[in-house]
């Protein structure tokens, strides 16, 4: 994938229908059925260490492992992240959500979900 210098526009018709990758099973899994990830990358810029795409879970609980602080916008499903420090987020199609880096907690997908992401690198 090339890295862009110019703005890229992706229509949530073209996100929610996008033929995606099938990127595996969850890989830190916590309960009930192993959930499966499919994405797909739109830019990746390893200069800036910034990455966009579009992003599909199976139901099932597990982990968060990204460390990069991340702003999506999901645009099916259903699910709630529980944050470590006790905060509940009730997520379905519409929500937008920001993680800031290195935010942990646990995923709990009850309905196939898909949101379109950005990810950013902490600056050190």
């Amino acid at each position: 994938m090339s890295v862009t210098t110019k703005p890229r526009m992706v229509s949530v018709a073209d996100a929610l229908n996008a033929e995606l990758e099938d990127w595996g099973p969850i890989k830190v899994h916590v309960a009930g059925p192993v959930a499966h990830l499919y994405g797909k990358h739109l830019e990746l810029d390893p200069a800036n260490g910034t990455e966009t795409g579009i992003w599909e879970c199976t139901p099932g609980t597990w982990r968060r492992g990204v460390t990069q602080a991340e702003s999506c916008t999901f645009l099916k499903g259903h699910a709630i992240f529980h944050h470590d420090n006790g905060e509940k987020i009730d997520i379905r199609a519409g929500t937008a959500v920001f993680f800031p880096a290195n935010s942990t907690g646990i995923w709990e997908v009850k309905e196939t979900v898909r949101k379109v992401y950005m990810t950013v690198e902490p600056r050190g």
